[in-house]
């Protein structure tokens, strides 16, 4: 699968600037119980900081994560792209971008918080990530038979702001997210940071992303989008296919010419 993905990026059309695109969570870099402990690995951000440091290529990763929550764990150069929150905040170095209707809900999210931690909060193993604007119920820690069980009270729990339409609810793998009720995916996302490179470039631009959540499907049927490579073993409308975060290292080394360090 490896083999197959970097034959799709080399034939890319002559002269594109490569855009290479990617979640964190569960595709950089392997699932946490515990979403605080996740980071990159030195190997995956050697990679990253020498292809975001090519001419001909330009980086970025999308993310559930608030940017600067991105930003702390992968320590990556100013010339790479971090968008947060499914793309609702996007910055690269002096570049900082929000969408125009994001407003700061911390009132209102701690309401829920409140609820969602006296409904779920105290079950064994489920963890309340709470971005300020957002926030997720993660059940990767809980016991198995439990874990579905707790996502639907999650869901009974937020329908009063969903009803009421203050905040949307996306489902993702092993949790429950609730954002702010804007129409806006990581797919928009991905639309605007390849409009940007392709200002900044002033040419073509061919893009790859590469995902493994529930969420990511919006990024894979972007039109923007050339190659869409999905992570793990969930039915997707992603072109390829990848096993694991660790093939999608072995993808970026083999761009980067094999060189696993990421010395260019």
């Amino acid at each position: 699968m490896v083999a197959e993905v970097l034959e799709a990026v080399e034939c890319r059309p002559s002269g594109a600037h490569l855009v290479m695109l990617s979640d964190f969570d569960g595709t950089l870099t392997p699932f946490t119980v515990d979403p605080t402990m996740a980071d990159l690995r030195q190997e995956t951000r050697g990679l990253i900081e020498a292809l975001s440091a090519r001419a001909d290529v330009s980086v970025g990763l999308i993310s559930g994560r608030r940017v600067d929550d991105l930003r702390g764990r992968v320590a990556l150069p100013d010339q790479v792209y971090l968008a947060g929150l499914h793309g609702l905040e996007i910055r690269r170095g002096d570049l900082s971008w929000s969408h125009p209707d994001l407003m700061d809900s911390r009132e209102l999210i701690d309401d829920v918080v409140d609820a969602m931690d006296r409904a779920v909060g105290r079950v064994d193993g489920v963890r309340l990530e709470h971005k300020g604007m957002a926030l997720t119920v993660h059940v990767r820690g809980a016991a198995p038979p439990l874990r579905q069980t707790v996502l639907e009270q999650a869901q009974q729990v937020a329908q009063p702001w969903l009803q009421s339409g203050a905040l949307k609810a996306l489902a993702a793998n092993e949790a429950f997210e609730l954002l702010p009720n804007i129409l806006w995916t990581k797919g928009d996302a991905v639309q605007w940071i390849v409009d940007h490179v392709q200002a900044r470039v002033d040419r073509p631009v061919w893009c790859v992303f590469f995902g493994d959540d529930v969420t990511d499907e919006d990024a894979f049927e972007a039109t923007s989008t050339d190659l869409s490579v999905v992570v793990g073993r969930r039915p997707s409308a992603a072109r390829m296919r990848l096993e694991s975060p660790a093939d999608v290292i072995a993808v970026l080394a083999g761009i980067n010419g094999g060189r696993p360090e990421g010395t260019l």
